[in-house]
């Protein structure tokens, strides 16, 4: 059997560098000189415990994810952004998610930031409720609405109240205003305006009244 080219001192620096994180192809090119290969990696590197920055990060979060509470969302990724170096606003590169969620045990718990940990059956009864409350309120503006100006279509009034109220619009809330400020100054050009509630109502039709009886 041919005796390894890799001297001991190699062996240790290449130990060192996977330890640290780098993978084995990194290795084997920085290493190539001292007779380091990406086989050799594999073969006397395996064992090798990382300690890099999942490492780490994992370090942190694991102990709070198996919490009976869990951890929260907002906790989580506020963990994953400072260990990560990423920019409050910027969004985490769905890469490094996937592999801290890999990484974490399976009896680990990401909560949701909604979510109260002691009442969590409470809360959801809470938000259901609230919401229905909202939608019956969000049903009732829409038609005032719409009785006020006949012309517009009621879905798309309540799409853009929610949207305003969510932020859902792509761009936020103020893109969306200026898009509606926009598309308002257009339409004063092209055509005379009246206040909703001085608009005359739309002629009866007959016919289209019995068609929907």
């Amino acid at each position: 059997m041919a005796k390894s080219k890799v001297t001991e001192e190699t062996r240790l620096q290449a130990a060192q560098m996977r330890s640290e994180g780098r993978n084995y192809k990194d290795i084997a090119t920085d290493l190539a000189t001292q007779g380091v290969t990406v086989d050799w990696c594999k073969r006397n590197l395996s064992t090798i415990a990382i300690y890099d920055t999942l490492y780490f990060l994992m370090e942190e979060i694991t102990p709070l994810a198996i919490r009976p509470e869990g951890i929260a969302r907002l906790q989580f990724y506020k963990l994953i952004k400072n260990a990560y170096g990423i920019v409050p606003g910027e969004q985490i590169p769905e890469a490094i998610e996937r592999k801290v969620r890999r990484s974490l045990p399976v009896e680990a718990f990401i909560r949701p930031d909604w979510m109260d940990p002691q009442s969590a059956v409470a809360t959801q009864r809470a938000i259901l409720e609230g919401t229905m409350i909202l939608m019956d309120r969000l049903t009732e503006l829409t038609t005032e609405v719409c009785a006020q100006c006949p012309g517009a279509s009621p879905w798309h009034v309540q799409d853009y109240m929610l949207k305003q109220l969510t932020g859902d619009y792509p761009g936020g809330p103020l893109v969306q205003g200026q898009h509606m400020s926009q598309a308002v100054e257009r339409m004063v050009e092209r055509m005379p305006q009246t206040a909703g509630y001085e608009r005359s109502p739309l002629p009866e039709d007959p016919e289209f009244d019995e068609l929907c009886v």
